[in-house]
């Protein structure tokens, strides 16, 4: 009887080693590809489904949301989407490639929002009681 191997357990799901593999293939290609519209561009993150259907490339674009170009960036993702996906079949070595889309990155801008908002905040309230000032705390009965 032959001896088995032990099984390694494999660190990530196949799912998150593929979202990688899109990541690394998309993100210099952005940043190689002549369209202005493009500048500034940045690939967040890429969630492939569990079927490897889909791949959801998401991109931040944080000077063209300040310009109010992200129709703009939107389009010419769209533009090239299908060069991208050639290119992800050709270098995957995966027997089935998801079809992948761009989603804007909503995460980066809801943090800074939420950064201003509680800055906002402590500039309205009033300073913080200074060490050793008890005033109106009560000390609990033992």
């Amino acid at each position: 009887m032959a001896r088995r191997r032990p099984v390694a357990k494999r660190q990530y799901a196949r799912t998150d080693r593929i979202s990688e593999v899109i990541r690394e293939i998309v993100a210099p290609e952005l940043e190689r590809l002549d369209d202005d519209r493009l500048a500034m561009v940045t690939i967040t993150a890429v969630q492939v489904d569990g079927s490897l259907e889909r791949a959801v490339v998401y991109y931040s674009a944080m000077s063209a949301e300040e310009d109010g170009r992200e129709d703009e960036v939107a389009e010419a993702l769209e533009d090239v989407r299908w060069r991208i996906q050639k290119l992800i079949n050709r270098e995957m070595q995966t027997r089935k490639t998801p079809q992948i889309t761009f989603e804007p990155d909503t995460v980066l801008a809801s943090a800074l929002r939420i950064d201003e908002i509680l800055r906002d905040i402590s500039e309205e309230s009033p300073a913080s009681p200074a060490e050793g000032d008890v005033r109106g705390l009560e000390t609990p009965e033992v």
